[in-house]
């Protein structure tokens, strides 16, 4: 299916708010907190009670930074069963793959059924050696032999051994702590200070020494194997994070007020060198850094590690990390504000202290809550059976998407309202549109014709949208008050919408034809500008702009038909046209030879350059224009076109042939005739009112000889 874009608004404005789950975590469960979640009500093994949240700060977690500690009896856990009921129930299902697969009761992450994934667990150290297998000297035990090549060693004799304790425990079915091949190691944080409780996982002082280590680390640990991964490592702890641990202040509360220089020079260099060793996950750190939690830092997390770095893997948390954002750090007042801040920060996944009810089990009621609210209207939004043309197939209904359907997968609150229930609209219902219409963030209009009113045996009398469907249009653009309206249409004859093309209100316009069982799918990734969404449908056929412009049907003349033979008044949308979601440049248009024999070809070459941000396709047209020819011939005629993928940034030469024979007119016999000719090379077709942003590019050409039979040659 190839969706036609025919106005334009900015790829991907469909705010999605939470960024997408990958994996990762630490360390150590303060004293007796362990207890305390056995007893709780989300603390039992193998229970899910739907909403817990988690209140105060037991008195192991050190100084609060606002003030006293409070009591140990102070902490409580209170379902909330309501978050398990109602249309989110599924979000918050879909949720826990960002929210489980660590410590105790937090873990394993649940399988995925359809993909053949079981439960999984990402709770594994691999610092010096797995867990129940020999171990090595500390990392600052191994620091002092200066060499990358002794690291890698111990790194892949590390990952040996967690993979092979892997295969046996997944034969065995066990998917408890250190099962996984997630490990959080290396330690890269600098020794920079004598006493600091933890020293010994360092490797040293030196950011430079640390980055080297860091890289042999990593890529002992990950393995050489072009396709498979030997143990993933997962450099932590990021960021400035290198003392206390409890003395003088508690590191779970602690704010590093740090310069921009020494951060730059001294705390994020190691780091970066273990992300571009291949690194898949970075933990954050428990601390502030300069006010602002590690794990909802999003200078950190985002501008730095992904915008910067180009990091491409996932940020899991340090054990309790993102719970402490509030808990500890008092930077947000509940679990719900906490996972929006960490989430949008750039952190995918917590550890949790062991809690079946976390903070990113809020996720759902984020999305719930802070999303937007899409509106889906019209007599097309939901009806399967006009999406279909003529002689269709009868498909089975489970894989049917209509709009409605399809922009349900996305996390927002989807609503529908049809206004009319039949495409021929006769009845319309503009309460039931207004409402919807008025608390939506978004609205989706779907219009169009469908087979009762064009098909075979079945001629439409004029271009108008049927019945009310203009009205429901104008409505809904009203009610939205300046909110984002796009109009989808569905239809195989062009319609008369010159008012939505005209009016500000209507963000943009796709033309969906009849697309079938997919639509839905194929409508929900243009519009959100998915990663191999790109529109670049051309029209096929002339949209006029009125029946002013529709000579009788009954006459065959081509006069004033097609875009070969159009009339003065400029159409609604040309043949050929279609916008993109990024901009093409031509240049470099060469015609060899310029002066050719009658029955010679033409060779053509150009350049298209991707002047955008986004990788796109660009259909290239050609078009001929004879200069004098001795009979009526059409305005210009394409004789060349081609579909083309450009990335953003790149060009690509092209190269066409345009034959002899199709220089040659009708008179009485196909003729080829000397003379002057114009070639058009663009997106579109050269001069016209309603256009795509790139130029047409021309070039003349001459044919010498004289005149004689096409079959001559």
């Amino acid at each position: 299916m190839d969706l036609g874009l025919f106005s334009q608004h900015r790829p991907g404005t469909l705010p999605r708010r939470a960024h997408a789950a990958r994996i990762v975590t630490s360390n150590s469960l303060p004293a007796g907190l362990e207890n305390d979640m056995e007893s709780s009500a989300c603390g039992k093994p193998q229970t899910v009670a739907c909403g817990c949240r988690i209140y105060g700060d037991p008195s192991e977690w050190g100084t609060w930074s606002g003030g006293a500690q409070p009591r140990r009896d102070q902490l409580r856990v209170q379902p909330s069963p309501q978050l398990c009921q109602g249309p989110w129930a599924g979000a918050v299902r879909c949720y826990r793959w960002m929210a489980r697969g660590g410590a105790k009761y937090n873990g394993p992450a649940p399988p995925i059924d359809r993909l053949g994934i079981k439960p999984y667990n990402w709770n594994t150290e691999c610092l010096r050696g797995d867990g129940e297998a020999p171990g090595w000297a500390t990392a600052l035990g191994v620091a002092p032999s200066f060499s990358p090549e002794l690291i890698h060693r111990v790194a892949n004799a590390t990952a040996t051994e967690v993979r092979a304790k892997h295969n046996f425990f997944m034969s065995t079915g066990s998917y408890g702590d250190h099962t996984g091949l997630s490990c959080f190691s290396p330690v890269l944080n600098i020794m920079r200070h004598p006493l600091w409780g933890r020293n010994q996982e360092t490797y040293g002082e030196d950011p430079f020494l640390s980055a080297e280590l860091a890289v042999a680390f990593v890529q002992g640990l990950q393995g050489d194997h072009p396709r498979y991964v030997k143990a993933s490592a997962g450099c932590k702890h990021f960021s400035v994070h290198g003392g206390p641990e409890n003395v003088p202040v508690s590191r779970l509360s602690f704010d590093a007020k740090v310069q921009e220089r020494d951060w730059r020079m001294t705390f994020l260099p190691q780091f970066q060198a273990c992300v571009h060793a291949g690194s898949y996950s970075i933990m954050c750190s428990y601390n502030r850094i300069n006010g602002v939690p590690a794990c909802a830092n999003k200078k950190l997390l985002t501008d730095i590690l992904r915008t910067e770095w180009g990091f491409q893997g996932y940020v899991v948390s340090d054990e309790g990390a993102v719970e402490l954002i509030m808990l500890a750090h008092r930077y947000t007042h509940s679990f719900l504000e906490t996972a929006i801040a960490s989430v949008n920060a750039g952190c995918n996944l917590e550890l949790s202290f062991s809690l079946t009810e976390n903070v990113f089990m809020s996720v759902s009621e984020a999305v719930a809550k802070g999303n937007i609210t899409l509106e889906v209207v019209g007599p097309f939004a939901d009806n399967p059976r006009v999406l279909f043309g003529d002689y269709a197939p009868i498909p089975d209904p489970q894989y049917i998407y209509t709009p409605r359907r399809g922009l349900e997968t996305l996390p927002a609150n989807i609503t529908f309202a049809a206004g009319c229930s039949e495409p021929k609209c006769q009845r319309y219902s503009p309460g039931e549109v207004e409402g919807a219409v008025r608390a939506a963030d978004i609205v989706v209009v779907c219009l169009g014709t469908g087979t009762d009113l064009e098909t075979e045996a079945n001629d439409r009398r004029d271009l108008s949208l049927p019945g009310h469907q203009q009205e429901l249009l104008q409505d809904a653009v009203a009610w939205a008050a300046g909110r984002p309206v796009i109009l989808l249409l569905f239809n195989a004859g062009p319609l008369d919408v010159g008012w939505a093309q005209a009016h500000h209100g209507v963000g943009a316009i796709l033309a969906c034809f009849f697309p079938a069982q997919a639509a839905g799918v194929a409508i929900r990734k243009v519009l959100l500008g998915e990663e191999g969404a790109s529109p670049a449908g051309r029209l096929p056929a002339t949209w006029p702009a009125g029946m002013d412009q529709v000579p009788a049907m009954e006459n065959y003349t081509m006069e004033g038909r097609t875009y070969r033979y159009y009339g003065p008044e400029a159409p609604l949308y040309p043949f050929g046209y279609g916008l993109s979601y990024t901009t093409f440049l031509y240049r470099d248009l060469v015609l060899s030879p310029t002066a050719l024999p009658l029955c010679a070809n033409l060779s053509v070459s150009v350049v298209v350059e991707n002047t955008g941000q986004r990788d796109g396709e660009e259909v290239v047209q050609l078009y001929l224009r004879w200069a004098q020819p001795s009979v009526p011939v059409p305005r210009w005629q394409l004789v060349g076109f081609r579909r083309v993928p450009v990335a953003a940034g790149q060009a690509a030469k092209l190269l066409f042939l345009v034959t002899y024979a199709q220089r040659a007119v009708w008179a009485e016999q196909w003729l080829l005739e000397p003379g002057a000719f114009t070639l058009f090379v663009g997106g579109q077709q050269p001069g016209q009112e309603t256009r795509a942003s790139s130029e047409v590019l021309r070039a003349e050409f001459t044919v010498t000889g004289t005149s004689r039979p096409l079959s001559h040659c």
